[in-house]
């Protein structure tokens, strides 16, 4: 690799952007010396190194005062290219890219590494003796912060924990219910606060152990000890295992949402041995009972295999493997496939009439926290108003290119693909008058990766003369609320919903929660209070009116500014089956399957 460097320094000085097999220049070792900073004797060994590589031909200068020939045997397109393809091979992508980004006239390199890199992605047939092994390669963009579902905060992370472990019960959206997974049947008392699950016989993880109700009770137990996500435990006072197969919970108030908050994947169940012995080294190759299990993971990639023996019947796909690509790669470098799963993963452009389109509205939306537990101008309900009546919602989509609608809630209504909101600069201006407000500027934090939507906002805000300040921050700095929470005036972020009831109460519980964390402590409590109503409530209706009362509260006092839903799409060639976009804005990767007939490469 460091002679690689040193053959594209002196690309750098001595050739232009033309695709030349060669370029001869002169030069003297002292020029060298210069160029890379060392001695001359450093310099007679890069030269001799870069000949062993056949990257140079050295003809050195008879006689004090002759300038030396150096040919320059490979062209800086073609060596950037290989250059780039090789990093990209070690996993080693960021670098790849910083090659290849340096100068403006290397922009046909990117593209033909783009064009590489396309192929190298998608459904890959491996012979395995007398059968095949079918390995399906994506591109992601956001790598998982963690594995543990007891401090799960992204959908990706939580779409991966799915794929490594499992749940008591889980929610089917077709059905609209509650069904069986680890436990094949569940019941409840009178009065809704003492709820039994009854586990499957043979189920084991995948180092082995068969799952009981030692597993189940530690754990909850470690999830109700002090994680990010305790608030699904809430309402537990005691849990028992009267035998090895079944799991008693006592709660302090009636929850007739128990069930369905089970259904989390922060509610993953994992093994008392291995996690209860060393929690650091579990996590670096975690054992679950899902339908893949963890074979590699690290900062280029992650490697899933399949589970052979899942209880729920084995995956046809016998391998997945997702390529983390650097996040902070510009638009115009990204790899040019249609967007799909809210920017993670990509395919062909290519996609002929005999590709399926599927298109999934998010259940969920874009939107800006108000921080109203901090000083400053959004302490006003005026300028809240005034900042989400400038918005152009439909503006916002057409700038960043990305599917969607204007959102007006939470989720999207029916009349959502029509596109109505309301833009009005003058009732803003005047807004702004009546709020008082004395041009301080205010800070909004998002996720870099949402810029162009930062930018937006921060244009829009400009026209009436809202100066806004825009802090970016990775997805770890995302994730520690309690800091960002301190120093933003308010916080651009995005929800979704891969359940509605749990993740809606998840925005109001959850300890870093952008919503809870930014409510202030009148408004916090008359959410509480809602909350306590809607998980005594038996009545599916009634939760539901419950949980609108509070979005509408919301909206009333413009503690939240709804933003967009985003619409994701991806094609999917006929022998690819069973691929749909869930809702976590991902696909299940157990259901995919394919038929003999692959796509072309």
């Amino acid at each position: 690799m460091l002679t690689a460097e040193r053959y594209v320094t002196l690309l750098n000085h001595f050739s232009g952007p033309e695709s030349t097999e060669t370029r001869e220049v002169e030069v003297a070792l002292e020029d060298l010396t210069e160029l890379f900073h060392c001695t001359e004797r450093n310099v007679k060994l890069i030269i001799r190194k870069l000949q062993e590589e056949e990257l140079i031909e050295w003809h050195p200068g008879r006689g004090r005062g002759h300038r030396s020939r150096l040919v320059l045997r490979i062209g800086r397109p073609a060596f950037l290219l290989q250059l780039a393809q090789t990093l990209a091979q070690k996993g080693e992508y960021r670098e790849a890219f910083e090659f290849l980004n340096q100068r403006e006239e290397d922009k046909p390199v990117v593209e033909q590494f783009i064009l590489w890199l396309n192929e190298q992605f998608g459904i890959e047939q491996l012979a395995a003796g007398q059968s095949c092994r079918d390995i399906f390669r994506l591109p992601v963009y956001k790598k998982p912060m963690t594995l543990d579902p007891a401090n799960l905060f992204y959908g990706f992370d939580s779409h991966l924990v799915r794929q490594l472990f499992d749940r008591l019960v889980q929610f089917d959206g077709t059905l609209g219910e509650v069904v069986p997974m680890i436990a094949h049947h569940w019941e409840h008392n009178e009065n809704g606060d003492e709820w039994t699950f009854h586990l499957r016989k043979g189920v084991r993880f995948h180092h082995g152990k068969e799952l009981t109700a030692e597993d189940v009770m530690f754990t909850f137990g470690r999830l109700k000890d002090g994680s990010a996500n305790l608030w699904l435990l809430a309402t537990v006072e005691r849990m028992e295992a009267p035998d090895p197969r079944t799991v008693k919970f006592f709660l302090t108030q009636p929850n007739w949402l128990f069930p369905r908050l089970l259904c989390s994947s922060c509610a993953s169940l994992l093994p008392s041995d291995l996690l209860g012995r060393d929690e650091q080294a579990f996590w670096t190759q975690p054992s679950g009972t899902g339908p893949f299990r963890l074979t590699h993971w690290s900062d280029s990639r992650m490697e899933l295999e399949v589970n052979p023996a899942y209880f729920l019947g084995r995956a046809y796909l016998d391998g997945v493997t997702l390529v983390f690509l650097p996040d902070n790669i510009p638009n115009s470098s990204r790899i040019k496939w249609e967007q799909i799963i809210g920017g993670d993963t990509r395919i062909p452009d290519r996609a002929g009439t005999d590709w399926e389109r599927i298109e999934k509205l998010c259940k969920g939306c874009s939107l800006i926290n108000w921080n109203r537990n901090k000083k400053g101008p959004q302490q006003s309900l005026a300028f809240r108003q005034a900042v989400n009546l400038i918005i152009d919602r439909p503006g916002m989509l057409a700038h960043t290119g990305k599917p969607g609608y204007p959102a007006r809630s939470f989720r999207p209504t029916e009349d959502a693909a029509l596109g109505i909101h309301r833009h009005d600069p003058a009732a803003a201006r005047q807004l702004l008058e009546e709020s008082g407000y004395d041009g301080t500027p205010i800070r909004l934090i998002a996720n870099y990766l949402d810029r162009d939507e930062a930018e937006w906002i921060r244009w829009q805000c400009a026209t009436i003369g809202i100066p806004v300040e825009i802090r970016y921050a990775d997805k770890s700095n995302m994730a520690n609320t309690a800091d960002l929470s301190q120093e933003a005036d308010c916080v651009l972020s995005c929800l979704v919903f891969a359940e509605d009831e749990v993740c809606e109460l998840e925005c109001y519980l959850m300890d870093n929660s952008f919503l809870r964390r930014t409510m202030p402590p009148e408004l916090t409590r008359w959410v509480f209070g809602m909350v306590s109503e809607v998980l005594a409530s038996s009545s599916a209706e009634r939760r539901q009116a419950l949980l609108r009362q509070i979005e509408f509260r919301l909206q009333e006092e413009a503690q939240v500014m709804f933003l967009v839903h985003q619409k994701l799409h991806t094609y999917v060639h006929p022998s690819i089956r069973g691929l749909a976009i869930n809702n976590l804005g991902w696909m299940d990767f157990k259901d995919i399957w394919l038929t003999s007939a692959l796509p072309a490469g």
